[in-house]
């Protein structure tokens, strides 16, 4: 562990960064030190900041995983229509995307680009969306804002992100219960207890 402390120390990374890896993800420092060292040196040529949190994330993210599962990941967004420069551009925004479930990933692509009509381009730009539970956030909300678009009541443009990432508390007040008094059924369709057509 002593020598990849030390590549982390080289590279610039603060002592707190340091201590806050070895308490969270312990094995993360115990791999080879040229394996880290070879990673530590591609994220801070992706133009992450090693004084900042996303540097550790993006070398905790890229320790877990092979390199030949790392070139998958980057072919399943190439294939799913994400330039290079948005792949790498959503990498460093948020690295965790990068450990969400391949399945999980094509199976959100598919609804938001399809469902949603969202351009896979603007999903690259919140690829944090991609690791929301499906099931239990990203379907009962999209299929509130659905609702809400196909009544006019919201712009069809409206960037997801936001009502997807905010608190439970915040979504009902914002999205629900202010047009309740337009559409009575629209808190039984965050419930799921009505089924969407069309």
């Amino acid at each position: 562990m002593t020598p990849n402390i030390a590549v982390l120390k080289n590279h610039g990374v603060p002592n707190s960064m340091i201590l806050k890896l070895i308490s969270n993800h312990p094995t993360t420092m115990m791999l080879n030190n040229s394996r880290i060292s070879e990673i530590v040196a591609m994220v801070k040529e992706m133009g992450f900041d090693p004084i900042k949190a996303t540097f550790i994330t993006a070398v905790r993210v890229m320790s877990g995983m092979s390199k030949l599962n790392w070139e998958g990941k980057l072919e399943l967004y190439r294939s799913l229509g994400w330039s290079e420069a948005e792949i790498f551009s959503a990498f460093k925004t948020y690295p965790t995307h990068m450990i969400v479930s391949e399945k999980k990933i094509r199976r959100g692509m598919d609804f938001f680009v399809n469902e949603m009509n969202c351009k896979p381009s603007s999903i690259s730009k919140y690829a944090d969306i991609l690791s929301l539970s499906f099931e239990k956030r990203i379907v009962p909300r999209c299929s509130v804002l659905q609702v809400l678009m196909s009544k006019g009541l919201i712009n069809k443009d409206l960037c997801l992100s936001r009502p997807l990432r905010v608190n439970e508390k915040d979504f009902l007040e914002k999205f629900v219960i202010k047009y309740l008094h337009r559409v009575p059924d629209l808190l039984r369709v965050y419930q799921g207890k009505m089924e969407l057509l069309g």
